[in-house]
């Protein structure tokens, strides 16, 4: 054999050798990548809602337009985006824990004991997990794909998003009214009734005398954007009484028109809101309700 064949012949094993060596280190950096758990990256305006289901509760999202509901109520705006920002998260960490359908019902992502969260995009879902117990020391949850075997521990913001009680998706918000367009306010405390009003840039007491426009703007404030602390029990609610009112504010524009009425009724820890004569029962602290409710003292000059 010639030399040149020779040459050839080293030229085509060493391709051949650097080829396998290629192959090899690139089927054993695939082979140690540990299993991890990819998620969908989707911003909420782009799904249509999703689903949280298990044995005892149903929580379901759905958006209107550019609004949320949640089972029928307004969902908290920054809660559905933070959810969906946690979900196109890089950073959350998951771990391959199991692969077995042994594994399913002791790490509760069974049909029986899991809960399953859809979440749906042009029709159809793009997200179905099945959520079970809680991880080691409470960090995170199993969870596991729609129709697969391998289990996941799965940490982070959307893992407890993701979980998180009915109430908590729920929009605290009780009212928000600039104050630029309040001409005369009505206080209700008890026995003890007043008004404020407006006459240019001087709030005027029904009980006479001029009040403290610092005061004044203050209080008004606390309407631009007031925030329930919760939201009333079934108990609570059937047990409010509104009529006649412990505690009573009304906001009145300059044509004289009612801008929003807010009645409450006292708690052992608090009071309970209605902002209308149906809709939800919100909780306010006792703290929050003397501030929208001051007696008129506090307002003087």
């Amino acid at each position: 054999m010639s030399p040149k064949m020779l040459r050839r012949i080293a030229v085509l094993l060493g391709i051949l050798l650097a080829a396998w060596a290629l192959l090899a280190l690139l089927h054993r950096s695939s082979a140690d990548r540990p299993a991890v758990l990819v998620l969908p990256r989707l911003t909420a305006p782009d799904a249509d809602g999703f689903s949280y289901i298990g044995p005892q509760d149903t929580i379901r999202l759905e958006r209107q337009g550019s609004t949320w509901r949640v089972n029928g109520t307004p969902a908290a705006p920054k809660v559905v985006e933070t959810f969906f920002r946690a979900m196109a998260d890089t950073s959350a960490r998951s771990e391959l824990v199991a692969q077995s359908t042994a594994s399913h019902e002791r790490l509760g992502v069974d049909s029986l004991k899991g809960k399953r969260l859809t979440v749906i995009k042009g029709g159809k879902p793009v997200l179905d997990l099945w959520f079970g117990n809680r991880g080691p020391d409470f960090e995170g949850f199993y969870v596991r794909r729609a129709g697969e075997n391998q289990v996941y521990l799965l940490r982070g913001t959307f893992a407890d998003l993701s979980v998180q009680p009915f109430d908590d998706w729920r929009d605290r918000q009780i009212l928000t009214v600039g104050p630029d367009s309040v001409s005369v306010v009505e206080v209700v405390r008890g026995r003890v009734r007043y008004s404020l009003k407006r006459a240019g840039t001087v709030w005027n007491l029904d009980q006479g005398g001029t009040a403290d426009s610092t005061k004044v703007a203050r209080f008004l404030l606390y309407f631009a954007d007031l925030r329930a602390t919760g939201f009333a029990t079934r108990s609570e609610s059937d047990s409010a009484r509104f009529q006649p009112a412990k505690r009573q504010v009304t906001l009145y524009g300059a044509s004289g028109k009612s801008l929003f009425k807010l009645t409450l009724d006292s708690l052992a820890s608090g009071f309970l809101v209605r902002a209308a004569d149906s809709g939800p029962i919100f909780k306010l602290d006792a703290r929050t309700a003397e501030l929208i409710t001051p007696e008129p003292g506090s307002l003087r000059k």
